[in-house]
């Protein structure tokens, strides 16, 4: 039995190691919204980023970029991120279902889908349409 081409692309495993970080990174979060202010969250979070980002230094050997436009887009990133995670961790600390906030704040790749077609002119398939209505479908059932 061969194994689909999907399985033997990184994209694929990236992707998977994400889904993964991203759900611990749920649940801890709901964990340290009970104990903590919102704002106290969003200050300790990126010290857990100090050792990932020291690790991704010593792979490039402290190498950094040079170009502006990168280095916006990623402070740009930064800022985005940290105002989406503390709205995530004020979503938490309002006793609200943790799988109904994670399913409405994982609706964002809407908005990246949106973006990625009216600005990088990317083409979406009737598959990827579907696939998008099953995901409004799925928040909808996940709010109730």
């Amino acid at each position: 039995m061969r194994l689909p081409v999907v399985l033997k692309t990184k994209w694929f495993w990236y992707s998977v190691l994400s889904v993964f970080g991203m759900g611990g990174w749920t649940l801890l979060a709901k964990l340290g919204t009970a104990e903590i202010s919102a704002q106290t969250m969003q200050f300790l979070y990126p010290f857990g980023w100090v050792p990932v980002a020291l690790t991704c230094l010593w792979v490039r050997r402290f190498r950094l970029e040079k170009s502006v436009r990168g280095i916006l887009y990623g402070v740009a990133i930064g800022v985005l991120g940290g105002i989406g995670g503390l709205a995530f961790f004020a979503a938490c600390r309002t006793g609200g279902s943790t799988s109904a906030i994670a399913a409405a704040t994982g609706m964002y790749p809407l908005i990246t889908v949106v973006l990625a077609v009216l600005i990088l002119r990317e083409k979406l398939t009737r598959l990827h349409i579907l696939g998008l209505v099953f995901a409004g479908a799925a928040f909808v059932l996940f709010s109730f």
